[in-house]
């Protein structure tokens, strides 16, 4: 079956690409759909064909080869409609129509379009374990569900998180769903497989043989990599932990580095000792350890240097968000920053969450506070003003009055 793609020309700040250009674990938005189409049974075409039904989806959506197939299931024509009300609740924010996404079944002869009757479709989702978290994170929580139907669209910076997650648990979900469909025979074979590389039944040993570990890597032998995906010549350095990523080619993950749910580009740097949880890291961008780093979409070769720091939790309302122009709720209390393409942040530079620093900007710390100055009259105990080091007031062991 056929399958045409319709332009939104939809770009988003910081990152201004077009949509198709947004990464997805290991390659662009389009590289996504076009891998799940061929693994759904879809052929992208130029052109609608004028004798056969066939497939017609937005550029800026995101879905699962999973997804596809239900909706080809369904064997009706029209726009699908979802109806889960926990995942729309969860992914709905800053979409334009969550309900309805940006895919459709045209009838034979129909022109490519996105109007038209519902066409329902059943997403599979089942309820998923919460996180065990500290009391003063219940606010934040939200139930969460999990499968392997799943469908998003991209129109805020906010959307490369989720949508890179969305993936993640995809992925985990579609080999489930593979291994459950498999002959008994398979099935033994996969277990014996797991348990072989494993040589172990712990639950860390079993994470570390679902490893899939890319040609002349160089991971420290003190390094802990459980359920990623590493790219070639990817380094990884002592006593890193590396938990359900998928790290690009040429990536760096620094000594002591923490990296957890994480997309990290190829050519990316985690530095030493950080931690990045839950973020997105686009090719050549360079992360330091800073203030630790969850929820945040770093740019293309974005640096971000140490001590910066990036707030990801309202203990107040929801994180507020520019979106289309305005400011808005992003209906969340967990939300970082992104870091736009070539942007720059410098040492103690502190930014709230939800905030987008545009691309090629450079973010220096106010500098008040920093020595650069001290007069020949500045002994004993000193302070910073304006640069300049005064004596501190107040009678202090060989302290002078300022």
């Amino acid at each position: 079956m056929l399958a045409v793609r319709i332009a939104t020309g939809t770009t988003f700040p910081p990152f201004l690409d077009p949509v198709g250009e947004t990464r997805v674990l290991r390659g662009t938005l389009a590289e996504y759909q076009e891998r799940a189409l061929v693994a759904a049974g879809f052929t992208l075409a130029p052109a609608p064909p004028k004798d056969a039904p066939y497939l017609v989806y937005a550029d800026r959506a995101w879905f699962t080869a999973s997804f596809l197939r239900a909706v080809r299931a369904t064997g009706g024509v029209g726009r699908v409609r979802l109806s889960d009300e926990v995942y729309l609740r969860e992914t709905g924010p800053l979409q334009s129509t969550p309900e309805r996404p940006e895919v459709a079944m045209i009838a034979a002869g129909g022109p490519p379009t996105l109007e038209g009757p519902d066409l329902p479709v059943d997403l599979q989702l089942r309820a998923a374990k919460p996180m065990e978290l500290h009391p003063a994170f219940a606010h934040a929580q939200r139930p969460l569900v999990t499968g392997a139907r799943l469908v998003h669209g991209l129109e805020h910076w906010s959307h490369v998180l989720r949508v890179n997650l969305l993936a993640l648990v995809a992925t985990a979900e579609e080999a489930k769903a593979d291994f459950e469909a498999a002959p008994i025979w398979k099935k033994a074979w996969q277990v014996l497989a797991i348990l072989f590389r494993a040589r172990s039944i712990q639950p860390h040993a079993i994470a570390r043989a679902l490893n899939r570990i890319g040609k002349r890597c160089k991971i420290h032998p003190t390094a802990v990599i459980e359920a990623s995906q590493l790219g070639d010549d990817v380094e990884v350095g002592a006593y890193a932990l590396v938990r359900g990523c998928v790290v690009g080619d040429g990536a760096k993950i620094e000594d002591y580095a923490h990296a957890s749910l994480a997309v990290i580009g190829p050519g990316a740097r985690l530095g030493r000792t950080a931690m990045c949880n839950f973020c997105v890291l686009y090719p050549g961008s360079f992360v330091s350890a800073g203030g630790g780093w969850q929820m945040c979409v770093f740019g293309r070769d974005a640096f971000v240097a140490m001590t910066a720091t990036g707030f990801d939790l309202s203990f107040g309302q929801p994180v507020r968000v520019v979106h289309q122009g305005a400011v808005v709720s992003a209906d969340t209390h967990f939300l970082g920053v992104a870091i736009g393409h070539r942007a720059k942040i410098g040492a103690h530079v502190k930014m709230g969450y939800g905030m987008a620093v545009p691309n090629d900007a450079f973010v220096v710390a106010p500098s008040g506070d920093v020595l650069r100055k001290w007069p020949a009259t500045a002994e004993g105990a000193v302070t910073i003003r304006d640069g300049v080091a005064v004596p501190v007031g107040g009678g202090g062991p060989g302290a002078r009055g300022g």
